[in-house]
């Protein structure tokens, strides 16, 4: 319960304060042949994969759950911290195709059960740094270093017994997305995990794509936009069995500085979200919730 507060209203105040923060300072810089450079960015040359439950996001979400984890009630409440964050973007044509930047991102996933009293369950924690190129604004692509390691609730140990299986990746991915139009993406990322926790149980190859649409924001005076994504992941170590994710809402947004408000549904299959328990256990969850992102 104490952590599920703490991380409640560390999301707000990151919320509140970034939403404050409508005023940059110019950061471009010629560097000739018309190539430019620009210090933290308003936008991302690269996409979020909205439905990854697994992307770094703010996040609140209250729903349910039919979950094979042992000593667990069907109801869930999830808070997530994170985002990823344009270091620099590199402009080589005026029309502003064909960029270049380099992202880094940070996420801490958690889910609280609310049949026993809040009792954290697990948490996963997840870094990672990214090059990106955006080629003529229909193919983008990035390659980088992740890493995630997963961890069980204290709680959750001590009502249980149950101890960590030592669930970590540190993986070399690359990812491939191309803009079917301007409201639809397809990806794929596949990935391969160069150091693991556990080399008994864990296999190296992890592969996950989907499809996302968002409609232009042409609710509420042009704030509002209709959007609805799907993702799927797959994993060596789980004999490829899919899981599949959708969220599915509406994205709410000022202006391009502006933090970016998603609310909507989001639904899941497939195998255990959390590291600790992905290995043995299936769940299915739908929650409601709202999702901040700062780009």
């Amino acid at each position: 319960m104490r952590m599920m507060m703490t991380l409640l209203i560390t999301l707000l105040s990151f919320s509140i304060t970034h939403a404050a923060e409508d005023q940059r300072a110019d950061t471009t810089f010629n560097l000739g042949s018309s190539w430019v450079l620009e210090l933290d960015p308003d936008d991302q040359p690269y996409p979020d994969y909205v439905a990854d439950p697994r992307r770094p996001r703010m996040h609140v979400g209250i729903g349910v759950a039919n979950s094979d984890i042992p000593e667990t009630s069907s109801g869930r409440v999830m808070l997530d911290l994170g985002t990823r964050y344009t270091l620099f973007k590199i402009q080589t044509d005026p029309s502003g195709i064909n960029e270049f930047s380099l992202d880094i991102e940070g996420g801490l996933f958690t889910q609280f059960d609310p049949g026993n009293g809040l009792d954290n369950i697990g948490w996963d924690g997840r870094y990672g740094i990214f090059a990106v190129w955006d080629w003529s604004d229909k193919v983008v692509a990035r390659a980088g270093y992740r890493h995630i390691s997963a961890h069980l609730g204290d709680e959750y140990i001590e009502n249980t017994g149950r101890q960590r299986i030592n669930y970590a990746r540190a993986d070399l991915a690359f990812g491939l997305g191309y803009f079917l139009s301007d409201e639809i993406l397809i990806y794929v990322e596949p990935s391969w995990a160069c150091s693991m926790g556990n080399e008994a149980r864990q296999k190296p190859w992890a592969v996950e794509g989907g499809l996302q649409y968002q409609e232009p924001h042409n609710m509420w005076n042009g704030s509002t936009a209709f959007y609805a994504a799907a993702h799927v992941r797959a994993f060596e170590e789980t004999s490829w069995d899919p899981g599949v994710s959708a969220q599915v809402g509406f994205h709410i947004t000022r202006d391009q500085r502006s933090s970016n408000l998603r609310l909507g549904l989001e639904g899941y299959i497939g195998r255990a979200i959390l590291g600790e328990f992905a290995l043995d256990y299936d769940e299915a969850y739908l929650t409601a919730g709202f999702f901040l992102d700062f780009y």
